[in-house]
């Protein structure tokens, strides 16, 4: 019962934001006659609120929620129902305090509300309308993609699971999980594998849509030719969940239509040009138009134009941009009266990349003139009167990544036709699209008293989901549903390990894997040198800071980190006699916005006497291919048993940043922390 009661919260907690927002209102108007629906809404409000708070909070029991944006909506939320009691017994005063505390209780609200949704729909829930989100290719190689999970399972998700799932098994067919799709429904089989003339699936595909047993049913989202093609080609091979496009007898036709969804190459992009800083001059020309004008990351030549919303922008003020057209990069029109006309001038704008023209004048006739900008790849069109006619252009941008259309006059029928276009361009539809996916599992997490360890170390695997089953290795392989079950004691590790797990329940999607690497400290140091020593901002303790077990915290500036700018760096170990090595640990830390960047490699050496070194391992990581949040990681390199007194450590920096970042070829940092040999 307390599980039921956790999960009406979903379902109550809309309930006190309503009647308290309606008796705030009702209290600004002050009209006699609403004192006694305030009464009425305050009362129902605040036993909204203590269910809500209730029941939320046995939700919390469930795990799987981000940490730090439960806690503050759980005690926002906790605390807005507090205050909801004292308003209603402040009610009958109608005094300066009720008004006050009515006040406070509106904003705890808003703020429960806010990581409330959060914690729902991600982070940046609450202003991603005015983001860009990130362009996530469905595969890079057509003949190392798998079948169903790539080309297949989509269709399904798009056209077919929102009859077929688990909370609405339509004909008893469920089609979201493997186990579902070979079982079928109440009549049959779905398919046969290897025969598409006996398989009920395209019996109902190729119904017309009049017919009531069609699929999928009328006034859904009809299948393309292409996709109905593609279900064909699986079901005629054989209907594999688990090959690859290389391991499938694949028609040319079929090819033809599979490279549609390769990711196209990756290019540096406008940031890659080398470009000359605008003068001051420049510069206050565009500002004396009204624009507000700024670089887009510190020392770099790129610039952001923002006009505001409540001045009256005219066509010769948009020409003072040709003074900045070759840094111009990012343009933002949002609530402006730019129109058709006025907007030609970024004809002469041709290195933009990002262009805002939500809630403008712009129709179809003025996206004629965004030919030419082949850096563009972000473009907001909300709230215009964009029909699929202006569509047409937008295929001749070669790097458009992300457009949004939501409220625009555009249709289904040219939305697809731009997909079928553009595969990889992401539509979003705002409030038109669907709310809710397949259901996943969050990973579980991965719980230890220490990163390193001297002896042995007990590790847990947390997952506070109800039926879920964790399964992990310890050899460095994926975890599967044939790995070891975790039973809920604690693993006790020995030797450096990698701990890979992920959580699965009926019903759900399986969680992303989740990996920790634990290194041992097997043995301690005699000497440790450093060369070249790190910069004076960045010293840490000196050269103990390297082998004190003490890990440095995602904060760069805790004394735990020796940093090195534009700089690799070398640390030689003295054991004091010789012993058998086998591994060596480096941890380190990654911020991009802070110029920070994991080492690109790592290189082993050992000697006898410390003068003649042997190159015993090495190692290369890939450089971090878009901006992240700060993150620590461990990076070891194994190498066979050697005997050695000295090892020599040389860890190799990126120099400087990549063609991606705010800042390209700016110097950036390498921050270590740890060295551990065993």
């Amino acid at each position: 019962m307390l599980d039921f009661f956790a999960h009406i919260h979903p379902l109550i907690l809309h309930l006190p934001i309503g009647f308290l927002a309606i008796a705030f209102l009702m209290h600004l108007i002050k009209r006699e006659e609403f004192i006694p629906a305030i009464g009425f809404t305050l009362k129902y409000g605040m036993l909204a609120a203590l269910i809500a708070a209730a029941s939320g909070y046995f939700l919390s029991n469930d795990g799987g929620y981000d940490k730090d944006l439960l806690f503050w909506h759980q005690w926002l939320g906790m605390a807005t129902a507090a205050f909801s009691v004292i308003l209603f017994y402040l009610f009958k005063s109608n005094g300066r305090a009720f008004s006050w505390v009515f006040f406070a209780t509106m904003l705890l609200l808003i703020g429960a509300g806010h990581f409330g949704g959060s914690l729902t729909h991600g982070s940046g829930f609450l202003f991603e309308s005015f983001q860009e989100k990130e362009l996530k290719p469905l595969i890079a190689n057509v003949d190392d993609a798998l079948v169903f999970q790539d080309f297949i399972q989509p269709i399904f998700n798009e056209k077919c699971n929102s009859c077929h799932n688990p909370s609405k098994k339509k004909g008893q067919l469920l089609m979201t999980t493997k186990e579902g799709i070979l079982k079928g429904g109440k009549t049959g089989d779905l398919f046969v594998a290897g025969n598409i003339g006996e398989s009920l699936m395209f019996e109902r595909i190729h119904m017309e849509e009049a017919e009531k047993e069609h699929m999928p049913p009328k006034g859904k989202k009809q299948l393309s030719e292409e996709e109905i093609k593609l279900l064909e080609w699986w079901v005629a091979a054989g209907a594999d969940f688990d090959k690859t496009v290389a391991e499938t007898n694949t028609p040319e036709e079929i090819k033809s239509i599979l490279n549609k969804y390769v990711k196209p190459e990756k290019d540096a992009g406008i940031l890659a040009l080398d470009v000359e800083a605008a003068s001051e001059n420049k510069l206050n020309k565009v500002r004396e138009a009204g624009f507000k004008i700024d670089r887009i990351a510190q020392n770099s030549p790129f610039l952001e134009a923002v006009f505001p919303k409540n001045k009256t922008l005219k066509k010769t003020d948009l020409k003072t941009l040709k003074n900045v057209s070759e840094q111009l990069i990012w343009l933002d029109l949002n609530g402006s009266n730019v129109d058709d006309d006025m907007i030609a001038v970024v004809n002469d704008l041709p290195h933009l990349q990002k262009l805002f023209l939500q809630n403008t004048k712009v129709t179809d006739k003025g996206l004629r003139y965004l030919k030419g900008l082949d850096y563009l790849e972000y473009l907001n069109l909300y709230g215009t009167e964009i029909t699929d006619k202006g569509l047409e252009t937008l295929p001749e941008l070669p790097r458009l990544q992300n457009i949004y259309l939501w409220k625009t006059q555009t249709t289904e029928d040219g939305i697809a036709l731009l997909k079928n276009k553009m595969p990889y361009l992401n539509i979003d539809m705002g409030a038109d699209q669907a709310v809710f996916g397949d259901a996943e599992l969050m990973p579980p997490l991965i719980v230890a008293a220490s990163d390193i360890f001297k002896d042995t170390l007990s590790v847990e695997l947390k997952m506070n989901f109800a039926g879920a089953q964790v399964f992990y290795t310890l050899d460095g392989s994926e975890p599967d549903s044939n790995s070891l079950k975790y039973e809920g004691e604690p693993i006790v590790l020995s030797t450096s390990t990698e701990v890979k797990a992920f959580a699965k329940k009926a019903g759900w999607k399986s969680s992303e894997p989740v990996s920790q690497f634990f290194p041992r400290a097997k043995y301690e140091f005699k000497k440790l040198n450093i060369s070249p020593q790190p910069s004076d901002k960045y010293k840490g303790k000196g050269a103990v800071t390297l082998h004190d077990l003490e890990k440095g915290s995602l904060a760069f500036t805790d004394n735990n980190w020796l940093g090195y700018e534009k700089s690799h760096a070398t640390v030689t170990i003295d054991l004091g006699e010789k012993k058998e090595v086998s591994r060596v640990t480096v941890g380190a830390l990654e911020s991009t916005g802070s110029y920070i960047f994991f080492p690109k490699g790592l290189e082993v050496s050992v000697s006898d006497d410390g003068q003649r070194f042997k190159t015993v391992a090495s190692k290369t990581y890939p450089t971090t291919d878009g901006p992240k949040p700060a993150e620590l990681a461990n990076f070891s390199v194994a190498f066979q048993p050697e005997n050695a007194r000295f090892i020599k450590v040389f860890i190799r920096s990126n120099l400087v940043n990549p063609d991606w970042h705010p800042a390209p070829g700016a110097g950036c940092w390498i921050f270590l922390d740890e060295v551990i040999v065993e």
